[in-house]
């Protein structure tokens, strides 16, 4: 959602040119904020308004500036005042001791430059006004459709890195009940060694159907693989993805955190990490999307 435009207005001999920046970051929602000179300050509603016509998500900025035609700019500034403005500034930095005010500091100063001019706000926003923003919408637009592009292959990477450390978690949990086995026949040989004792089938069995149901991750594995599937779904289909994708994303991790957190195998604690990270750069660039 990150991206910047610039718009200028085409302005008739004589008229004054508008020049409109637009720039959004990532933001969970849309935020619109606007800078515009006094000659058109009641324009940030409808400024607003033809922003949401346009974008869904992000913190968006609008900065407007007004070029005055020559022959505006001219008939605008009060000479006395200029004059007395910059006599007055000269002799304070003079007194500071920092650099004289060049021209352009005297005619921020309020009252050189009169309020009049040819652009004037009625109901609707100027027509230059309009037209250098559509402009630098038109070119935001299609800077964050440009790096939307790019999110979505990193997405579908980061998906593939997801899917094939859940092919590996698969694959592994079968064998955990076998190796436990194992292991609990060992161990309690070894205690019962020297003693005359040997251990029921029937405790095996039994010790074994706990240690199953303790570490089965077959519900978590099934969900997060349909959560994966989903979100590819997301991203082939287009639109307005965003809220949703980030919403599947959080639902993965916590499948992948309870996957960690059931099984006590080394590997798969391994896999479950480097999953973990792919879930992080998917979580990033879900902020991203629209």
């Amino acid at each position: 959602m990150t991206g910047s435009g610039l718009g200028r207005s085409v302005p008739a001999d004589g008229c004054d040119q508008f020049v409109v920046e637009v720039r959004s970051v990532n933001g969970k929602g849309l935020t619109v904020k606007s800078r515009t000179p006094h000659e058109v300050a009641g324009a940030e509603r409808l400024i607003d308004e033809r922003v949401r016509a346009r974008l869904r998500r992000g913190s968006v900025l609008v900065q407007v500036t007004l070029q005055r035609a020559p022959s505006n700019a001219a008939e605008l500034v009060d000479e006395a005042r200029f004059i007395a403005v910059a006599k007055h500034l000269r002799r304070l930095a003079t007194t500071a001791g920092v650099a004289p005010p060049s021209v352009a500091d005297v005619l921020r100063v309020p009252g050189v430059v009169s309020s009049t001019s040819n652009t004037e706000l009625g109901d609707e926003p100027p027509p230059g006004l309009a037209e250098a923003l559509d402009a630098a919408l038109d070119a935001l637009t299609a800077a964050r459709a440009e790096e939307g592009a790019a999110t979505l292959a990193t997405c579908r990477d980061q998906l593939a890195d997801l899917e094939r450390g859940l092919a590996t978690v698969e694959a592994r949990a079968p064998e955990l009940v076998a190796a436990q086995r194992e292991r609990l026949l060992e161990r309690v040989n070894e205690f019962l060694a020297g003693r005359g004792l040997s251990i029921e089938p029937g405790d095996v069995v039994r010790e074994l159907a706990v240690y199953a149901e303790r570490t089965d991750i077959a519900e978590e594995v099934q969900r997060l693989g349909a959560h994966i599937a989903r979100a590819r779904e997301l991203l082939d289909a287009g639109g307005e993805v965003g809220r949703t994708f980030e919403f599947l994303v959080q639902e993965m991790l916590r499948e992948t955190n309870t996957l960690g957190s059931k099984s006590p195998d080394v590997q798969i604690a391994h896999t479950v990490v480097a999953m973990k990270s792919a879930i992080d750069r998917l979580k990033e660039q879900a902020a991203n999307l629209e």
